[in-house]
């Protein structure tokens, strides 16, 4: 598993990992120091990220977002990069038990297919992207069933939240819906 994996390449152990409430930092929480600096897990970063990135996309995709920034970095990893890990190893050892539940008690004429979709503003510091998310759920009376979610980094630059919206909708429309 990722945090096994972690814990032997980095050299810590179980009782160094600390409680944190959400897989990733922002940016404006780190060093700019942290940026330029090689990171000490630079030889064994994809082995672990790609560990988590199968985890992310079977089971658990709150930690989506932050696994595919670290996928994205791994050719150039930095110590911001060793941090973010940390951070996303420690979530993920402390929130072991969140795993994806289905549940389907009507007939299928009873059920609609429902899409959330989202969208951060200029979520990205070092290009001002915005970032699309979507989750299309099969639902009923007593039914909830996941069938599909994406997070994607928008290829244009979005002037208002309203845009980044709009944009968002109809990525996750065209691709899930």
């Amino acid at each position: 598993d990722c945090v096994t994996r972690y814990l032997d390449l980095s050299g810590k152990k179980l009782s160094d990992l600390k409680y944190v409430a959400t897989p990733g930092i922002n940016d404006d929480q780190l060093d700019s120091a942290d940026f330029a600096a090689s990171g000490e897990l630079a030889k064994c970063a994809s082995k672990i990220v790609l560990k988590c990135l199968w985890v992310a996309r079977l089971t658990r995709p709150d930690i989506y977002w932050t696994v595919n920034l670290l996928a994205k970095s791994v050719h150039q990893w930095s110590k911001a990069c060793d941090k973010r890990l940390l951070r996303l190893i420690s979530y993920m050892h402390f929130t072991a038990d969140m795993v994806l539940v289905a549940f389907v008690g009507d007939p299928i004429h009873d059920c609609v297919l429902v899409l959330f979709t989202d969208a951060s503003f200029a979520g990205d510091l070092t290009d001002s992207k915005s970032t699309t998310g979507g989750y299309l759920f099969l639902m009923g009376p007593n039914t909830c069933v996941p069938l599909g979610h994406c997070v994607k980094k928008q290829g244009a630059v979005s002037h208002s939240s309203t845009e980044a919206e709009i944009i968002a909708l109809e990525a996750t429309v065209r691709m899930d819906g």
